[in-house]
């Protein structure tokens, strides 16, 4: 507890160090992007610096319209502050704006179209105003708010273009506004280049949400027979992971042309950044505790987290004092807690911590690049590669590519952690089998002291199988075909057929001498045999619900699964799980 102490006390001092510090005084960078202060210079873009289809950074000066209400004929009469080597520009919450102002001069023989857009990715509203006759002329308009009629571009990267003649030198007013950062960072570009970014950055948004979907409907197809408690909350994690990215990057708008701002979708993000953490810690509980005596798994930290989450998550969606986003401080504390739990189950010797640890190391560094990044972003140089871009916000590569990592992680300790419970519960049953035989044959042998074996002998006839004395020639055919069945109880598709098959018997030999050693058909006596383990189930306590008992011995109806259990052993599943809670 300690450690955990230590890691809430250093995230906490980080983020308000973070929140103090300026961003620019981290900022990476030389001389070469700043501009010479000066009336005149100031904010001239020149174009012929810009060879390739390059970008760098927008040269500009800016005026906080902190209410929004300044319209564009009014904000030419506004003072402009322009400060040398600026790169960020604070931007008002909605409905206030930010004013950019900027000239850009094309000294090339032939016509140029360039491109403005933000290393942010989240802009509700941009819109270019061109300055003719001393007037302000609205030229182009893109964001998440902008019908795509009305959009001068229909990707998910915001950006709005211009064009310059031969020679031309023009100033240009761009109103900014409505995004989850702080501040944003103008860039001005070749159009080309704008659009390769955006692809790119397209692409890496939709192979974060196919991962998502892929991983949801795998756990589901995997994991759904087995037990539900290692899907739920872990396809629960995915459905929150897709749904915010989907909401995030803008997707609503580039589908189906919607114009809800980022204030109205905040809630909803907020709230699936919530079910992230919140089953991120239910499914490290389940797997770290899961193998546990139940008096002593000690879930009072995973239950703090739970309860932090859900408070936390609440909070960020309502926001009343505008605090900002506390869900995004338990995301960040919440991993290095679970680091440190599933470290002391390694070092206890429990197999799937080390891909439950490996993942959370996965998505540790993944957030805590993503809120470094954010605080302290890259400076933008001149480049002409859209991947230098993208480097140049590793937020967004690093975020998804940590997620994707820490999934394939969880889905390993998840595989590894039910094939463990598998094997265990496939011999625990075989084992109650094998003895429940052996008692039968010692019966029907007629062995000594019966009446000091009565109590054991009717406590396991309570679980089932009824065996008959057989010759030792049928005994191992019997004990195959059982091991057979078990093997594959799980499976609802295990028929006649397939025993026959895995025994290496025609079905027609297989009904014959199970008939004649067992008096039962092949299909009863599959039947049999899942009921059996059904009972063993309940009675080694390997399940929790009469839906994952039918599950795990393979009948497709619990209703029909409950019918069977209670003409074979004269009491309804749930009433056996209930007893057996009352006696614990």
């Amino acid at each position: 507890m300690k450690f955990t102490r230590a890691a809430v006390f250093f995230w906490v001092a980080l983020l308000l160090c973070s929140h103090v510090v300026p961003p620019a005084a981290f900022a990476q960078g030389g001389s070469e992007n700043c501009v010479e202060s000066g009336e005149d210079r100031a904010s001239i873009n020149i174009l012929a610096d810009l060879p390739n289809g390059q970008l760098k950074p927008l040269a500009a000066s800016y005026f906080l319209d902190r209410a929004g209400t300044i319209s564009a004929d009014r904000i030419a009469a506004q003072t402009f502050t322009f400060i040398p080597c600026e790169e960020q520009f604070d931007i008002a919450r909605p409905p206030g704006a930010l004013w950019l102002k900027f000239t850009a001069r094309n000294p090339h023989a032939d016509e140029k179209a360039w491109g403005i857009s933000f290393m942010e990715t989240v802009v509700d509203d941009v819109t270019l105003f061109h300055v003719r006759d001393d007037a302000l002329v609205q030229i182009a308009q893109d964001g998440r708010t902008i019908p795509a009629a009305q959009s001068d571009n229909d990707r998910l990267q915001t950006a709005v273009s211009f064009r310059i003649e031969p020679g031309g030198k023009e100033t240009y007013y761009a109103r900014v506004s409505g995004t989850y950062a702080p501040a944003v960072t103008p860039v001005i570009g070749s159009v080309n280049l704008l659009s390769s970014w955006s692809s790119g950055f397209t692409a890496i948004s939709a192979v974060m949400l196919g991962f998502c979907i892929i991983m949801i409907l795998f756990s589901l197809i995997l994991f759904r027979h087995i037990h539900p408690r290692f899907y739920q909350f872990y396809a629960a994690y995915l459905v929150g992971m897709f749904c915010m990215t989907f909401l995030y990057d803008g997707w609503p708008r580039v589908l189906f042309g919607s114009t809800i701002s980022t204030q109205q979708w905040r809630p909803f993000i907020e709230l699936a950044s919530g079910l992230v953490m919140i089953a991120n810690i239910q499914y490290c509980r389940i797997l770290l505790t899961i193998d546990t005596d139940p008096r002593k798994r000690k879930q009072t930290i995973f239950h703090w987290l739970t309860g932090l989450g859900v408070v936390g998550t609440i909070w960020a969606m309502i926001d009343p004092l505008d605090w900002g986003t506390p869900v995004s401080i338990l995301l960040i504390i919440n991993p290095f807690i679970l680091l440190y739990v599933s470290g002391r189950k390694m070092l206890d010797g429990v197999k799937q911590a080390v891909p439950v640890f490996a993942s959370l190391v996965a998505l540790s560094l993944g957030l805590f690049s993503s809120l470094y990044f954010f605080k302290f972003p890259v400076a933008v140089k001149e480049t002409s590669s859209a991947f230098d871009l993208i480097m140049m916000r590793p937020i967004t590569l690093s975020y998804s590519s940590s997620t994707i990592v820490e999934a394939i992680f969880m889905m390993i300790a998840i595989s590894i952690m039910i094939n463990a419970m598998q094997r265990q519960r496939n011999a625990a049953v075989t084992e109650a089998i094998k003895l429940r035989d052996q008692i039968d044959m010692a019966e029907n042998q007629q062995e000594q002291n019966p009446v000091s074996r009565s109590s054991t002998l009717n406590a396991l006839r309570a679980s089932g199988l009824d065996n008959k004395l057989t010759p030792p020639s049928e005994q191992g055919f019997l004990d195959r075909a059982t091991q057979s069945v078990i093997e594959n109880v799980n499976q609802r598709g295990f028929s006649a057929g397939a025993l026959a098959s895995e025994l290496g018997v025609t079905e027609k030999t297989l009904g014959r001498r199970l008939k004649k050693s067992q008096g039962l058909t092949p299909a009863a006596f599959i039947r049999s045999i899942r009921l059996s383990y059904a009972r063993d189930l309940i009675l080694l306590r390997q399940a929790d619900t009469v839906a994952e008992i039918a599950d795990a011995s393979g009948f497709a109806s619990v209703s029909h699964f409950a019918k069977l259990y209670r003409r074979e052993f004269r009491e309804a599943p749930s009433q056996a799980l209930k007893s057996l809670k009352a006696v614990t």
